[in-house]
């Protein structure tokens, strides 16, 4: 993960080399592999946050939402089997199936998820629906999110941008069938 230093913030950015990138680890592993109809694409990019969706035969279907902070901290993965909390950096070196507490506190809203790693940079766990749904809701009345490693690390995510990003993620998980996550702050109920 790289740092880019501007006058009194830091971004962390963890990017590939192809245009419009994806964070790294926003990607399903078979997106780095040979040339094939699976494409990750981008949906909403605002802010510091994005939200993509991965289709596995050339935009036919969807089978995986995703949508987080493009520094990687707080991101949030769908499919047809779960829903997950997620939280990347480059430079952890996490031992297969290490695990650990990650606390978000947004506002008034503080949930501990027991994390654990899914490869060497990442760290997932599990979530249900309203539990979820909770917490997207909690985000988007708040400009700002701390997500704390074990008694150690903690972090701030600004969630400037994030409202259409995460709206868009509810819209992708309800379209696909994968959970129903309520109606986002910046959703309207009829375009009329």
């Amino acid at each position: 993960m790289a740092l880019i230093s501007l006058p009194g913030i830091a971004l962390a950015q963890s990017y590939d080399d192809r245009p419009r990138a994806v964070p790294v680890a926003m990607q399903p592993e078979d997106e780095n592999s040979s040339p094939s109809p699976s494409q990750m694409l981008v949906d909403e990019r605002a802010g510091g946050w994005v939200a993509i969706h991965h289709t596995p035969d050339a935009g036919a279907h969807t089978d995986l939402c995703i949508a987080g902070s493009e520094s990687e901290i707080l991101m949030f993965r769908a499919d047809a089997e779960s829903l997950q909390v997620r939280s990347a950096d480059d430079h952890w070196t996490l031992a297969s199936g290490e695990k650990g507490d990650m606390t978000v506190t947004v506002g008034t809203y503080t949930r501990v998820f027991h994390m654990q790693a899914n490869d060497a940079t990442t760290l997932a766990a599990d979530i249900h629906a309203d539990d979820l749904t909770h917490l997207l809701d909690a985000m988007a009345k708040s400009h700002v999110a701390l997500v704390k490693f074990g008694d150690r690390t903690t972090l701030s995510v600004n969630l400037a941008g994030s409202i259409p990003v995460l709206d868009r993620f509810r819209g992708c998980t309800e379209t696909q069938h994968f959970a129903d996550l309520g109606q986002g702050a910046g959703q309207k109920a009829s375009p009329f």
